[in-house]
């Protein structure tokens, strides 16, 4: 025996439900079923949009801090490294990190982009500040480990809490950098006045020291994705159920009122059909189809009920 589905147990079609109560269950159904699906849609695309959001974000404040980084290497470099040759005070000026890292620690003045950050981390930093923790390690080991890969993100848990990380490797693709940083004895005096001789040397050509890492801050935008969640899920539920109650109110209007009104009408001609009439068969539409039949069973009702009386003696 084929067991009734959750559909027609609520569609009762042995008439044991007035139409009313139907209706609105099946609507209640409808629009519930819709909404669960609206919602799980709502859930995956809001969610892919706050993805892409972090992940444009995060590009963006990578690309922008390679220009600086471009920038400095063409146009600052050159004027400020011989001052280093010369004097006896380093200028930082003319490393493209600390430029990078100086003009983000600006940005990040901003209330804005408080949550933001970006590092330049290396395994074996002239300034130990720029010396990797264990995380921004493991990021420079995987780059080391796969000299091809160029880009590596994910989402790190902070102190100040979850984070979506952009990295790409510092690779040294220039003879110049070499000056500051093959050996000491090569190295601007200046420098190891102010760093020492014992760190940030031994780098050579082509090899991947360190990594740019740029994190955007992933709580703010999932608020913003839940909320709008929410906002969207709450505007649906309010639609459906006016959507309901219009279709509803029409139902009733048109088809269960003058139902209900004909089935009056109908008991009433059984007993006196001459009195009864059928109003409702002007109308055009299926009410007043059955209203039309109505009338015809009531004007045979009094043909026979005359008969009947001129037959009786």
């Amino acid at each position: 025996m084929t067991r009734p589905s959750i559909f027609s147990r609520f569609l009762k079609a042995d008439g044991s439900l007035p139409l009313a109560r139907q209706l609105s269950l099946t609507l209640a159904l409808i629009f519930v079923a819709a909404t669960l699906v609206a919602g799980v849609l709502l859930h995956v695309i809001f969610s892919a949009q706050a993805s892409a959001q972090i992940e444009r974000q995060s590009q963006f404040f990578m690309d922008s801090m390679l220009a600086v980084r471009e920038y400095t290497s063409r146009q600052v470099n050159p004027i400020v490294a011989p001052l280093n040759d010369q004097g006896t005070e380093f200028r930082p000026e003319a490393v493209p990190s600390y430029a990078a890292t100086s003009v983000f620690s600006y940005l990040r003045s901003n209330p804005a982009y408080q949550s933001f950050s970006y590092r330049e981390a290396t395994l074996n930093p002239t300034n130990l500040k720029d010396k990797a923790d264990g995380e921004e390690t493991q990021i420079v080991e995987a780059f080391k480990a796969d000299p091809s890969l160029k880009v590596l993100s994910g989402n790190r848990t902070m102190a100040l809490g979850t984070f979506h990380y952009v990295a790409k490797p510092i690779r040294i693709t220039k003879a110049s950098c070499l000056v500051c940083h093959s050996t000491p004895e090569r190295a601007p005096k200046s420098q190891l006045l102010t760093y020492g001789n014992s760190n940030g040397f031994g780098w050579g050509l082509d090899e991947i020291v360190g990594a740019q890492i740029v994190t955007v801050p992933i709580e703010e935008i999932e608020n913003a994705r839940h909320q709008s969640l929410v906002i969207t899920s709450g505007l649906i539920i309010v639609a459906f159920t006016l959507v309901g109650l219009v279709t509803n109110a029409v139902l009733k209007r048109l088809i269960l009122r003058p139902m209900r009104a004909m089935s009056l009408k109908a008991d009433e001609a059984s007993v006196t059909p001459g009195t009864v009439e059928f109003g409702e068969r002007r109308r055009a539409d299926e009410i007043g189809l059955l209203a039309r039949s109505f009338e015809r069973m009531k004007q045979s009702l009094v043909i026979s009920m005359q008969m009947l009386k001129d037959r009786q003696p």
